[in-house]
């Protein structure tokens, strides 16, 4: 299985969108490059931390964030199977946020977790890739202008490690054989995660019923701790964003590696005691902000505009963070 970082349209990657055709917004080039990693991976699961419009006619792009519907269109279409939802811009437009995203989402025929728009909806998304029954699960520790857990509760998962652990043993009884868990935490372009992301990651992986835990909000790539067939990865980076203060931004925080995610990759198989991570790697991404918003896969499908020595900076300061814990991956582009 893969998953990605933070999926955000940022007003700029919106305008690239709709230059791209004469009406509306199209995002599926920008997924181009990394399409054939994510396609051929028998499980994929996206972050969108951006929710999505209802009829386009409500756009906004900082720090409020309501985007065009047709960047779920580009997630089904780069091959992703699901998504994870719960995050700080969850409730940006109160319970009307909610019900828009999923109502995209479900028409382009993803799976969600994260949120829900009535209680019988609020359970883990479901898949059986390779034949394995997996449960997927998403919570926030963050919620910009509102309080966790929310009201009603079930409207965004939340950050309870107990509720967490619970919710997971309710999977396993409902037939999960492996359950993963999304987590929006810690602080924003801070590589060295903090101190509770450590403590929850360490209670999460001694849960149990949690078997790979899965990080976000941080916007910039964070370690990775495997232990005992399970792994956490606690910030996966940014996969699609405009955020490294210049002159196409003006976050004069965001340092350069926000412009870096990862490809995560995690190797699952039935061993005795049930199935476990054999094996995870990952492969460097950065956001090609001067051509359409790429997502380039770095040493995989390098665009030819782009200087060599920017990409391998970029793959350089991945590496010095996952590496050892995550090897490397070559594909080919095809």
């Amino acid at each position: 299985m893969v998953a990605t970082g933070d999926i955000i349209s940022h007003g700029a990657v919106a305008e690239r969108a709709d230059a791209n055709v004469d009406d509306g917004w199209d995002f599926s080039e920008m997924f181009r490059r990394v399409r054939p990693i994510l396609a051929g991976a028998d499980l994929a699961l996206c972050h969108l931390e951006s929710p999505l419009s209802m009829g386009d006619d409500d756009l906004s792009f900082r720090g409020t964030f309501r985007v065009p519907s047709s960047l779920a269109d580009a997630i089904a279409g780069a091959g992703y199977d699901g998504c994870s939802l719960a995050s700080n811009h969850a409730l940006d437009s109160g319970p009307s946020t909610v019900e828009s995203t999923l109502h995209h989402l479900r028409r382009v025929g993803l799976a969600t977790a994260g949120m829900a728009d009535h209680a019988e909806a609020a359970g883990p998304a479901w898949f059986n890739p390779g034949g394995i029954r997996v449960a997927h699960l998403s919570v926030t520790d963050l919620l910009n202008g509102r309080d966790l857990p929310t009201d009603p509760p079930w409207l965004v998962g939340h950050l309870d490690v107990d509720l967490v652990a619970a919710n997971a043993a309710a999977a396993v009884d409902a037939g999960a054989e492996f359950v993963v868990v999304s987590v929006h935490w810690g602080e924003e372009y801070r590589t060295d995660p903090t101190a509770r992301q450590l403590e929850v990651a360490d209670r999460l992986l001694r849960a149990s019923d949690v078997d790979l835990v899965l990080g976000h909000h941080a916007h910039v790539v964070q370690p990775v701790i495997r232990q005992d067939g399970k792994a956490a990865a606690l910030g996966l980076g940014n996969f699609l964003t405009n955020q490294p203060g210049d002159d196409n931004n003006p976050c004069r925080s965001c340092p350069p590696h926000t412009q870096d995610g990862i490809i995560a990759w995690f190797a699952v198989a039935d061993v005795a005691g049930g199935p476990q991570v054999v094996d995870a790697g990952y492969v460097p991404t950065w956001v090609d902000r001067t051509n359409a918003y790429e997502i380039v896969p770095i040493g995989i499908d390098n665009p030819d505009h782009v200087d060599p020595a920017v990409l391998a900076a970029s793959a350089a300061r991945t590496a010095a963070v996952v590496e050892p814990d995550l090897r490397r991956l070559q594909f080919t582009a095809d």
